[in-house]
């Protein structure tokens, strides 16, 4: 049991460490070891360093920056967006499920099959487009607070969306499964946000993307921003159980159909700016170089 203890103590204070630079997180394991420091005495040497750090960290602009522009509005969105791909993925499952495939020989049947699956694929992908964005402009803003901002990046993506609902939860009873109403969405969170966030985080960090592809990168995501900006609208009304008012409804007089007003709008381009950031510094860099050529 003891031995046990010593593995977890070692182990708890190497994974502190990651919060620090490597050259002062080798210098710390060294001066430990050399002192002969026991296991929790050296975790609490380590929690201490990482938060005088981190405090030094926080007394810089930029990583209250990253909170106030991408943690707390983009990951809201994303965090509406993600449980609106979720529950409208799996209301559109139940309806294939009915659908009747000797239909297919009709056009408009085709339609109805083959453009829900296209919006799905290209909402997801602008999905984890958003949340690598994100996370690689982040880790620019943040430095070596960045961990601290993911983690808050992450409780605001889990928690964004507690006390709402969703339109088709209201109309299908797969939701009072608890498999569809409570773990597909956090599966979907954690593949199509958190993930991309961390890549684009681990993308910055280690510069291993070229100029070329995050420009090509950058410009795709607007691209696809602009196809899918009517989902992430209908996220932050369908996905908080909000129908659209008379006032918005067009002239076909349906609900949430493409002659509706779209008075949110201007949520994409909130989204939009870690992907507009992206592009502008990486084509900026690349000014010089081009300069000094000529």
């Amino acid at each position: 049991m003891g031995k046990v203890m010593i593995q977890t103590g070692w182990w708890l204070a190497d994974v502190v460490s990651q919060l620090l630079e490597p050259h002062e997180r080798d210098a710390v394991r060294g001066d430990l070891a050399e002192c002969g420091a026991g296991e929790w005495r050296a975790l609490r040497e380590v929690l201490g360093l990482v938060a005088r750090r981190q405090a030094a960290c926080w007394m810089d602009w930029r990583p209250w920056l990253a909170v106030i522009a991408i943690v707390l509005p983009i990951g809201l969105m994303l965090s509406h967006a993600s449980r609106w791909w979720a529950d409208d993925a799996v209301y559109t499952t139940l309806q294939y499920r009915l659908f009747d495939l000797s239909r297919l020989v009709q056009l408009g049947w085709r339609s109805d099959l083959f453009l829900p699956m296209w919006a799905a694929v290209t909402c997801g992908v602008s999905l984890a487009g958003w949340s690598w964005a994100s996370g690689y402009v982040l880790a620019s803003l943040s430095q070596r607070a960045v961990w601290v901002t993911v983690a808050l990046f992450a409780l605001v993506v889990f928690l964004g969306t507690l006390g709402t609902t969703t339109i088709v939860r209201a109309h299908s009873a797969a939701f009072a499964e608890h498999f569809f109403a409570v773990v597909f969405p956090r599966l979907i969170r954690v593949g199509l946000v958190l993930l991309p966030a961390i890549w684009g985080v681990h993308s910055y960090r280690h510069a291993s993307l070229s100029r070329l592809t995050l420009s090509m990168s950058a410009v795709a995501l607007l691209l696809l921003t602009v196809l899918t900006a009517t989902f992430l609208e209908g996220s932050m009304t369908l996905g908080r159980g909000f129908f659209p008012s008379p006032l918005e409804i067009g002239a076909d007089r349906l609900g949430a159909t493409a002659d509706d007003l779209r008075p949110l709008w201007p949520i994409s381009l909130v989204m939009l700016w870690p992907t507009a950031s992206i592009l502008i510094t990486t084509l900026w860099r690349r000014a010089p170089l081009s300069s000094s050529r000529s």
